[in-house]
């Protein structure tokens, strides 16, 4: 018997100004959106309208001013308000982009800043397990 998939990365409600732009030609938007859950491997996003699964898009204004490629996963309705959207997203780079501290332990491999942030790594470093030293 098969074990069932477990989920790589705890997801952390955290809601985080982003920016969604579809990098397919044949759908072209590029729209403001907070997230509502994170984890190393992707988030979900608030999104105004349902979008493809498969479809790649890149994630803007991440803190530090970084930008992510990704993929959408899936689009479920938010039955709160019947005019938004919870879309899945996977990131192609799996990394702490949120630049959360301290992060759950399952993130360890992916708990530090990415290096490739230069502007947030210069005033925020993990001070250790337990949070972040301000520089």
């Amino acid at each position: 018997m098969e074990s069932p998939q477990r989920r790589r990365g705890t997801r952390v409600q955290a809601q985080i100004p982003v920016r969604l732009t579809s990098l397919d030609p044949s759908t072209k938007f590029s729209e403001s959106c907070h997230t509502l859950v994170v984890n190393p491997l992707g988030c979900g996003v608030r999104f105004s309208h349902p979008l493809e699964p498969g479809m790649q898009v890149r994630v803007d204004d991440l803190p530090g001013r970084a930008c992510a490629t990704a993929r959408v996963v899936n689009s479920i309705p938010l039955k709160t308000s019947g005019k938004y959207w919870l879309v899945g997203i996977s990131l192609e780079q799996p990394a702490n982009w949120w630049c959360l501290a301290p992060t759950p332990p399952d993130w360890d491999p992916y708990s530090t800043f990415p290096a490739f942030i230069p502007s947030i790594r210069k005033t925020l470093e993990p001070a250790g397990p337990g949070g972040l030293r301000l520089g």
